[in-house]
Order: structure tokens, then sequence, then C-alpha cells
């Protein structure tokens, strides 16, 4: 049984602030006092005593040392293999859905490609899955940090847990934790001899394949090995545009994914964890549609006047499905992702200390496309090819002094990353051609000085309007960072927490980028550098009310790193933008009834949230594309967070968790098309899930359960310019799973559905209306059913 976390994460403390929510500091109190009083209930003489079923102690190691989640002031949301599996996930993706404020898609930028993990936490995140631009949540596997969108859609492959942590965890955590880190961790090797086997099919031929087994080799070696095999067929299709047959499909999965562990104990002091894990993915794109086009915007009506009109295939409104799993393109459609990794983890306890090492390394190589313009045209299209690798050292010292009163870490970290991307972009193709070909400038003006307007072999402003990019990019960077963290008590009941990062990261980019048809450089080869250090620290106070009680308080600084323009049609564009900050101020409490049957955490939360980086597409006054990230001022974010797990009866359990977020800018410098009234990219305002479960004994035979999952999400908007097209209005998703345990040979039979009610809805959006007039969607699955056998042995 799930030990559900959440905590509400920090608030401003004043007046003003509080009210905004409609509550005053007094009012916060009063909430909290009476949570605490109907989670706890009437003391019991003896909980030892206690009838029936219990929640399960939850340990996590959100501060690198083994604690209870009860314990740990974090915000904090857990979740176990078996919360997983119960709740039918198949990838890390899918985890944001009880996870209350995170949103979790994949897809991102328009990229094609479903295995490019896009994550928000509180607001905080990144859209672009370029290498020039850092996530702004971590996500570390087995204390590694990934630091790339690419390869982030995880399978939940033999997993122990998985911990997702919501403010700026950048003290203990890497780097550039700005908005949280998910922390996943794999089952290690024990000395029984055991494992797990699956087969699921399901809807659109889907025929997944999983074992996980643990084999003791000697009395001190262990080792364990998992594999899984996913297949289906996509769940949106190409259709041909005039006689509406099928001719592709998008969304397929065929990932394959093995993990080996060795665990070595050569004394009772030392731990030695070697891991290693291959993936290798061949499928086809996201599902992406054209959900709106403007002819008369940016380059559409120049473009349709001399290649689409004269070629009899013009970009039209018509190339807009009725059906939103359906598309009329043909362009690129693949997904390819090859990742290739190894960690060892040392551990030695001396007396008062633990020292372990953590050395890793991780390579990966990605193909990804679509067809943005959702046509049989060649009017936007993208594929990109991806290589990336990274080697990284860290080294923790945890310990503890003062009669057990102070628990201490210090640590230093170092990482060295290489990545490049190859991008062949072809937009508006044609057009250069085309104009070059015209026996007069498009204004009537006849060829020559003065060039006015485009048109006419030689003309200047032709080139501009080349849009099919090769393009080059390179990216070394360069991360070192010491950090320490004290939890000293300092009254029975009283802790002082406090720590502090220092992070010195360098980056250096090479780019060239060339015009294919014009055979002239847009960049010729060029690199830049820049660097930024910064210190990062967090203090705290937790109170421990008794056993079951424990309230924190908490003040916490995040800090990424800047990045570079990785889409720049100029020179003046090669430029860096600034690192941004968040400030979290955060209250919260965690409560559990003294009969174990009753859990219920909250926190409640405020941001200042600095220099914000995001990106904008636009045009300038002749046609020619703008791409630009920067840092758009000043905002803030506040909010709150529950969660909550039940037992009414032996047979019953009831779980759910509720966020509510409030992100508004303060100012937005010169951002294009951004003002202070514009809403958070996936930020939604409410968040909420429910889960019921219900057992029924069968005699001599085992368990039948019954289970459903209901997950809430407000509207969200997938561009910082909000547009409404690509924009998802709230949506409720409900699941269903009937599982039959067979106790007597560990054996389970599942049948299970999601999206039962064939829900539509956007998973990511990308809009290029001023320039090229097209928006275009992602969309998620609808109503899907699976039959599960799996056997534990």
């Amino acid at each position: 049984m799930r030990g559900t976390q959440v905590i509400v994460e920090s608030m401003s403390q004043n007046d003003r602030d509080c009210r905004r929510f409609g509550v005053t500091p007094t009012s916060l109190a009063i909430l909290l006092t009476s949570v605490v009083s109907s989670a706890v209930g009437q003391p019991v003489d003896d909980p030892s005593a206690a009838q029936g079923r219990q929640i399960e102690e939850v340990v996590v190691t959100a501060r690198k040392r083994e604690e209870s989640l009860q314990e740990t002031p974090i915000s904090v949301s857990v979740f176990s293999s078996e919360d997983m599996r119960q709740r039918n996930m198949t990838n890390l993706m899918e985890i944001a859905e009880f996870a209350p404020n995170v949103v979790m898609s994949t897809a991102s930028s328009g990229s094609g490609g479903s295995n490019n993990a896009q994550i928000y936490i509180r607001g905080v995140g990144q859209t672009d899955f370029l290498f020039t631009t850092d996530p702004g949540v971590g996500i570390y596997m087995d204390g590694v940090y990934l630091p790339r969108t690419l390869g982030g859609v995880l399978d939940l492959l033999d997993l122990e847990r998985v911990e997702i942590l919501r403010g700026p965890q950048g003290i203990l955590f890497g780097k550039n934790t700005i908005g949280g880190a998910v922390n996943v961790i794999s089952n290690k090797p024990t000395q029984e001899f055991g494992g797990y086997a699956e087969l699921t099919a399901g809807s659109d031929d889907r025929f997944d394949q999983r074992l996980d087994l643990n084999v003791p080799i000697t009395d001190t070696l262990a080792s364990r090995i998992a594999l899984s095999h996913k297949k289906r067929d996509g769940y949106a299709e190409r259709v041909d545009f005039e006689t509406g047959q099928t001719l592709d499909r998008q969304g397929s999965e065929d990932a394959f994914n093995g993990r080996a562990s060795l665990r070595w104990t050569p004394s009772e002091n030392t731990t030695v964890d070697a891991i290693f894990d291959y993936t290798d993915e061949s499928q086809e794109s996201a599902p992406t549609t054209l959900v709106q086009f403007e002819p008369d915007n940016g380059l559409a009506p120049l473009w349709n006047g001399v290649v689409g009109g004269p070629a009899g295939s013009p970009m039209t409104v018509d190339f807009i499905s009725d059906d939103e799993l359906q598309t009329f393109g043909t362009g690129p459609n693949k997904n390819k992702l090859e990742v290739k990794g190894g960690n060892l983890t040392v551990a030695h306890d001396f007396q008062d200390m633990t020292l372990k090492s953590i050395t890793a390394y991780r390579e990966m190589d990605g193909e990804f496309g679509r067809d943005g313009d959702g046509s049989p045209n060649q009017y936007v299209h993208t594929d990109n090819t991806q290589t990336q690798e990274q080697f990284s050292q860290e080294f923790q010292l945890v310990g503890n002094a003062f009669n057990d009163k102070l628990d201490w870490l210090a640590g230093a970290f170092y990482m060295d990353e290489k990545g490049t991307d190859r991008n062949d972009v072809r937009l508006a193709s044609g057009l250069y051609d085309a104009l070059e070909g015209l026996p007069q400038q498009v204004s009537g003006d006849p060829c020559g000085e003065p060039w006015v307007a485009p048109g006419c072999a030689g003309n200047p402003i032709n080139i501009g309007l080349d849009l099919d990019f090769d393009i080059y990019n390179k990216i070394k960077i360069e991360s070192l960072a010491f950090y320490s963290h004290f939890d000293y008590q300092v009254a029975q009941r009283w802790s002082l927490i406090a720590g502090i990062r220092y992070t010195d990261e360098s980056k250096d980019y090479t780019l060239e980028h060339l015009r294919v048809n014009a055979g002239v450089p847009i960049i010729p080869l060029t690199t830049v550098d820049e660097s930024w250090t910064e210190w990062t620290p967090t203090v705290g106070v937790d109170f421990q009310y008794d056993e079951n009680i424990m309230a924190y308080a908490s003040i916490s600084r995040g800090f990424k790193s800047g990045g570079f323009n990785g889409r720049p049609t100029t020179d003046a564009e090669v430029e860096p933008f600034d690192p941004e900050y968040v400030t979290t101020y955060e209250i919260g409490i965690k409560t559990e009834s003294q009969d174990r049957r009753f859990r219920f955490n909250a926190a409640t939360f405020y941001m200042d949230y600095e220099d914000m980086q995001v990106g904008s597409v636009s045009a300038d006054a002749t046609g020619n594309l703008v791409l630009v990230i920067d840092n758009v001022g000043e905002a803030e974010v506040m909010g709150f967070e529950t969660d909550f797990i039940f037992l009414p009866g032996e047979n019953w359990m009831l779980s759910g968790g509720l966020g509510y977020l409030d992100a508004e800018y303060k100012n937005v410098g010169t951002a294009t098309e951004i003002t202070v009234d514009s809403d958070f990219v996936k930020t939604p305002k409410w968040t909420a899930n429910a889960s019921l479960e219900y057992s029924l004994p069968i005699e001599s035979y085992g368990d039948l359960t019954f289970r459903g999952d209901w997950s809430y999400q407000s509207k969200v908007y997938n561009d910082p310019q909000n547009t409404q097209s690509i924009s998802q209005s709230s949506y409720d998703l409900l699941s269903a799973r009937v599982t039959l345990h067979n106790a007597a040979y560990d054996f389970d039979v599942v049948v299970s559905g999601t999206n039962l009610t064939d829900e539509t809805y956007i998973l990511n959006g990308l809009q290029a209306l001023d320039s090229f007039g097209t928006a275009e969607a992602v969309f998620g699955p609808g109503r899907e059913w699976a039959v599960t056998l799996s056997k534990r042995f």
C-alpha cells in the first residue's frame, strides 16, 4: 500500500500575498489546525494494537539519506513500483496525472519526438528540446543527472520508487533543479532468488513483455537483470488528402529497455553497486496535427502565390482534419533513440559517517522529425539528429554528530557534457527558387535596383526568404559544484536546517547554419562561450509536535544557468541569455492518524521568479523568420498542494491529491507578444486526482481487486503567447483496473482500461502563426484496453 505524500509549498507570509488566495495568516492557521485535528483524530492508548491494514511507512532519499517520508521537510510525492503498476502507467510522464501541480508531456516544441520529455513543476520548466537550453526540472536516475529532454521519457522498468520533489532542489541534486527534481530509483540486487514476468496485450495490437530476475552469485555478490519490450501500432493516422486512404500511422511504440545490476558487499561496511542500462527505440513520430491555418499571415500568401498555387497545391484550411487523430501530412515520421549508460556507486560506512562515490558515463543518439503543416506540401518540416555524451563524478560525505543531534552532509559534483544537434529545417520550401525565376519583383517593379520586394534572379531580398536550413549546433558544458547541508536538533521537538551550494558552470556553443538553396551561410562557423557562478542557499525549521504530526517552514533559492539561442537567423541573435532564479518560501505539515489508517500532507508556497527564459517565434518586416530566447523579467507564483490516503475499512482504500497555482508576470520587459496578463506555459490553476480500490477476498484462491483512478487538469496554454488553438481546456481522465490474484501461485490476471470516456486532449503544441500561419498540436491517445498476465517467483 502506498503512503502518498504531498506537501503544500511555501507561501509569502504577508497579508497582501495571503489575501490573493482569499485567506489571511489567521485563517491559514485555522485551516491547518483543523486539518491536523481531522487527520489525527482521537488518541489511541496502544497504536500497535490497531486492527486491520495500516498505511505502510515510506522511506525516501530526498535529502541523500534514508528517512521516513513523514519526517522529511520537503514537498515530495512518492510512487512505488506497485503504485505505478496499479495505475496502468507505462512511462515516467504518466506519473504527473497523480502528482498535484506537476505537468509532464512529450514532443516538446514541435519536435515530433515522443521520447523528448517536458516537465513543469509549479509553473517552472522549459519548452525547448535543443541542447542550448537546460530543463528547469532535473531527472535523476540512481543518483545520476540526465541533463537533456531527449531520452527523458523513461520506461518504468524494475523500479523501487519515483520521488517528485517540488521547488528548488539544487542544494543536494546535481544542477539546474530550479523547479524541482524527479528522483528515479531502481531495484538493487539482493541475496534472495526471485523475479517477475509479465505479458500484456491490448489496443492497437499492443504486445508488451517484461522480465525482472534477481540471482545471488556468492555470499557477497548478487545480480539483477530487467528486460522489457513494448510494441504497439500508432494511435493516429496519416491519410491521403484526396482518397482518405490510410498511408501511415503516428504515435507507435517499439522500444527495448534493459538494465543489469551487480551488488558486491566485500565487508559489512562497504557496498559496491554497478548498473548498466540500454535503450533502443525505433518508432514513428508523435502524432502531430494541423489545428489552425491563417492563409493571410506571414509567408503564407507569398508561398501560395508563387509556389503552392502554381503547383496546384496551395496551403488552405482544408488541410485541417475533422479528426484530431488524423493528418494529411507526408513529411518526416520517425522517432529513434539509442541510450547506453553505466554508473558505479561505492559506499563505505565509517563510525560516524558514510562516504559515497557516484561515477557515471552515458551516451545517447536520437533521430526525430515531424510534419508541422499537416499537408502533402513541404511547408513546415523538421528532421533532427542529436548525439550526446556525459561523464559525471559526485562525492558525498554523510554523517552525524553531537549525540545524533546534528545530521550533516557535504559533497562535490563534476559533470562534463558534449552534444551535437543537426537539424534539417524545410520551411516554405521552393520559395527561393520560385522568386529567383520571377520576371519582376512581386511588387510589380522591374528587375534591378532599387530592390523593394522579393523576386528576380540575383535579388538579395530572396536570400532572406530561403528558409530551407541546414543547422549544426554543438555544445560543451562543464559544471562544478560544492555543497553542504545541516539539520540540527536545537530542542526536543525543534530542528534548524541550513544548506548552501556553489555552482561554477561554463558553456561553449559552436554553430554553423546554412541556407540550402541560396548556398550562403545564415551564421558562418562561429564559437561563443559564457560562464556563470552562483551561490544558492536554503534555510528552514521543522517542529515535531508528536510522532504523528510534523510542521516545517523553509526558504530556498534556485538557479538555472543561462544558455544560447539555438535557432538564430541573424548574427545579432547569436548571443547568450542570462540565468533565471527562483526564491521559494514554503510552509508545510505532515500528519498521520495514530492507528495509521489516514495520512494527510499539505503545503503552501510563494515563489519569486526572476529572469524567466522564454522563447518566441515571429517574422520581421521582410518576412524573415525571427526565433529568440530571452529573459522576460519577473513573476510570482503561489499556491498549495495536498495529498491523502485513507483506509476506511479492511478491504477499502481511498487516496487523492489537490493542487492550486496562481502564477502571474510582474514585468515582461520586451518579450514578444507576452504581457503581464499572459498565462504561464503548462501551468494549470487546478490539478486533482483520486483513486478508489476495493479488494474482495476469494476463499482458498486469493483476491479480486477493483480499482478506479481519476485525474483532472484545468486549462493550460502550450506556448508563451497563449494561442487558443493549441491550448487545452480543462479535462478529466478516468481509468479502471480489475485484478484477480492467485495467492498460491502468486499469479495475476488483470483487465484494464485507460481514458474510458475517450477524452480528446492536447499534450503539446507549437504555433508559427505570424511567420507561416500554422499552429500544430500533439494529441493524447483515446480509449484503450489491455489484458495482463503476471507471475512473481
